[in-house]
């Protein structure tokens, strides 16, 4: 094989590899209820944040096992660190510039504290399964496609992505609104599985 014909191929490869990955149609009821069964997994990515004129860039660490959830969330360049605990009746948040902050059970009543910490509304409770493209399923929720309403927020998933031991696709893109705030999240990287 010549130089150049090594060196097309090789582009050709390149290009197939970066290809965006295609949308994936809505899951079954068996294959959702599977995927918010799920307990164990690892996301990281990248969150914008836009409320009103405002708007907020970060990165995020997420690790789910046993009814447990641990998330970092970093501004560019490790700025504005914010490590927030969640179990079924109580949030934890720490920062390098505020206190702890314990947040108890019901927590749509705890919005306005986490307004105040975080600079935005973040729907915590069920982010944890809206991450993985399913209603929270302890909340009434109305769907319209691969879209659902829950709690007040529109979720929207815009592209899926394949992942080794998932029971169903999982969102690799998907945009969270209410109001005038909009979160947009691009899971970079996902692990199924206990670690």
């Amino acid at each position: 094989m010549t130089r150049g014909a090594a060196l097309a191929l090789l582009l050709a490869l390149a290009g197939c590899a970066s290809a965006p990955t295609r949308p994936i149609p809505p899951a079954d009821p068996a294959t959702r209820a599977a995927l918010a069964a799920l307990d164990a997994w690892h996301a990281t990515g990248r969150v914008a944040v836009r409320t009103g004129s405002e708007g907020l860039h970060v990165s995020f660490d997420w690790r789910q096992l046993a009814g447990r959830g641990e998330l970092a969330v970093r501004g560019p360049f490790g700025a504005g660190a914010v490590q927030i605990s969640v179990e079924p009746a109580l949030i934890h948040i720490e920062s390098g510039r505020d206190p702890p902050l314990d947040l108890a059970a019901p927590f749509a009543a705890a919005e306005p504290a986490l307004v105040a910490r975080l600079g935005f509304p973040l729907p915590l409770a069920p982010l944890r399964y809206w991450v993985l493209g399913v209603p929270a399923p302890d909340l009434p929720s109305t769907a319209t496609g691969a879209d659902f309403e829950q709690g007040g927020w529109r979720i929207a998933v815009t592209e899926y992505v394949v992942v080794t031991g998932a029971p169903g696709p999982l969102p690799a893109r998907l945009e969270l609104s209410r109001s005038s705030t909009r979160i947009r999240l691009v899971v970079d990287h996902w692990q199924v599985g206990g670690r």
